[in-house]
């Protein structure tokens, strides 16, 4: 199974990504490779067996699309196009970290969300409302409505993708609100046609995020388990003087092996 990311650089100088590769190495070492597909962060070691960079411009040709791509499900059409990408994807972004070890069994569970169809109340912004618009095209031609924007690695694979695009592609736009939304859209017709088996992510309780405020380490170092395997967090949560930083500095202090020798001003340990 290969990691597959989608990336562009964060305002962080993509420190977020060198501890999700550290989070792999370290806890997934059965990933066969890992791709990150959008820009080319600095730090990437040139063994290109372990990882390689696809630039956004080497995939869009496949349908004309203007790049940088921005919907998801679209990218995730257009990367499970990568050559020599194996049948079977573990998805992240940089922002998804591994704290504990993560077998290929465990890898490959269908986690959500919600049930979509108990929820009260719909909410307001640009990605509730592209939500909301996916849940309604799903249940409206009988699909399960599960919410499936869990932001921890997520299982796919090429067939899973082609099939839901050759039936959705009239619906899936360019744009990274309107159109439908990759995962949820994806892995709800999985549901109907792969019988698979679902995990709720809040359930099973192996989740935790940071979001929408910078935490203090204590807050850190409280809420995070040793239960825990999954840790997702904004850009709001990760500020400069985030508690999670000393966190992930003290969990991933080394660089792995997808990460080349970098002068000492560019280690994460030296960003604030």
């Amino acid at each position: 199974m290969d990691a597959l990311f989608f990336f562009r650089h964060s305002r962080f100088h993509d420190l977020e990504l060198q501890y999700a590769l550290r989070g792999i190495a370290r806890h997934a070492p059965w990933i066969r490779k890992v791709w990150v597909f959008g820009d080319r962060p600095e730090f990437l070691c040139g063994d290109r067996s372990l990882i390689k960079h696809v630039p956004h411009e080497g995939l869009a040709r496949i349908g004309g699309y203007q790049t940088p791509i921005t919907n998801f499900f679209l990218m995730l059409w257009v990367s499970s196009h990568i050559p020599d990408l194996s049948q079977d994807i573990l998805w992240f972004c940089d922002d998804f970290i591994l704290l504990s070890d993560l077998s290929p069994e465990e890898a490959k569970k269908d986690r959500y969300v919600e049930d979509l169809g108990l929820v009260k109340s719909r909410g307001r912004g640009k990605w509730k409302g592209s939500l909301w618009r996916t849940f309604d095209f799903l249940t409206e031609r009988g699909y399960t409505g599960y919410n499936f924007e869990t932001h921890l690695p997520t299982y796919f694979t090429r067939k899973r993708i082609t099939q839901a695009w050759c039936e959705f592609r009239d619906f899936v736009t360019e744009d990274r609100w309107y159109g439908l939304l990759g995962p949820t859209a994806i892995l709800n017709h999985a549901v109907r046609h792969d019988q698979t088996e679902l995990v709720d992510r809040n359930a099973e309780g192996r989740w935790v995020g940071f979001h929408h405020k910078s935490p203090t380490e204590k807050e850190v170092r409280g809420k995070i388990t040793g239960e825990h395997l999954f840790l997702n967090f904004d850009d709001d949560a990760f500020a400069m003087n985030s508690g999670l930083r000393p966190f992930l500095v003290e969990r991933f202090p080394d660089p792995c092996r997808y990460e080349s020798p970098m002068p000492e001003s560019y280690l994460p340990t030296k960003l604030w």
